[in-house]
């Protein structure tokens, strides 16, 4: 098996104003994505922070965490709302942990209040829903569903039932992947290149066929999306063929050998989607009330 040497990693903690870069210290992480609408979660310990900052993270002055990785470059493989901080000391080492969810504040605090016109369709309800969440960017949004509304309507309630509704219309799962909502419909795939998934690129074990589909552990690779494609090169041919990603577990530590994906994909017939133009939506402001949080 090829080995990706020269691994790299910096974790940013903050908020909108400022943030601190970390790539000198030990850090360890288990992070879990998946198409579910359930906030992504990740946890993420520090060792060793300034006592100043182990302080801004506990006053949750830092709510942000973003974690990339990388051989030769940096890329993004993890961005969560900071949840829930702690600290604990492990002999000389003061170690501070942080659970994390992707999009766990506008999951839980975003609402929606406007009125819609005659007319709307799914994709102008969905921007609505996506201007309430102030922490989230839109994404792609394969929406099946042509419906238009007969007449006018208001729309009110928690972003996360809007986007729920829009997406059970077109047959679709919705999530919120590093700060960026994404409607997938099960038969479609994220755009790009699918990754070759090999013992030469990377592949650990053999694949395993569980309930939830094909279990499949490889290196850490950023390449490799939640809702994408891979193509699986086993030594037993009985595998091989392409797949949608639908989950992945990442677990590493800085200071040891561990820095793996498990991933679970699920075979089939997948066409690949492009990024839509943003609809800019059919509304009226509801007297009083602004466009967001209420």
């Amino acid at each position: 098996m090829t080995m990706q040497f020269g691994r790299r990693w910096r974790l940013d903690l903050g908020n909108r104003a400022e943030s601190l870069s970390i790539d000198n210290l030990r850090v360890t992480f288990d992070i879990t994505k998946s198409l579910d609408e359930k906030p992504n979660p990740g946890t993420i310990t520090v060792y060793n922070l300034t006592r100043d900052h182990m302080n801004r993270l506990l006053s949750r002055g830092f709510n942000l965490a973003q974690l990339s990785v990388g051989y030769n470059e940096l890329r993004l493989l993890y961005q969560g709302d900071i949840v829930k901080p702690r600290v604990r000391r492990d002999k000389a080492d003061w170690i501070i942990e942080f659970e994390c969810g992707d999009g766990s504040f506008d999951y839980t605090q975003a609402r929606v209040w406007t009125t819609l016109q005659a007319g709307a369709t799914d994709a102008d309800v969905l921007a609505e829903a996506t201007k309430a969440m102030t922490r989230t960017r839109a994404g792609i949004a394969d929406l099946a569903s042509t419906r238009t509304l007969p007449r006018g309507k208001v729309l009110m309630g928690a972003a996360r039932d809007v986007v729920g509704v829009v997406a059970r219309n077109s047959g679709a799962d919705w999530s919120i992947q590093d700060g960026e909502l994404l409607v997938l419909p099960a038969d479609k795939a994220l755009p790009g290149e699918g990754f070759e998934l090999s013992q030469e690129t990377g592949m650990v074990n053999s694949p395993r066929v569980t309930d939830n589909g094909l279990e499949v552990d490889c290196l850490l690779n950023t390449e490799i999306r939640v809702g994408g494609l891979v193509r699986v090169r086993s030594i037993l041919e009985h595998f091989n063929g392409d797949y949608k990603v639908v989950s992945a577990k990442y677990v590493g530590d800085t200071h040891s050998t561990d820095w793996l994906s498990k991933l679970i994909v699920r075979g089939g017939k997948f066409q690949k989607v492009e990024k839509p133009k943003a609809s800019k939506g059919k509304t009226k402001k509801v007297e009083g009330v602004g466009d967001g949080i209420v």
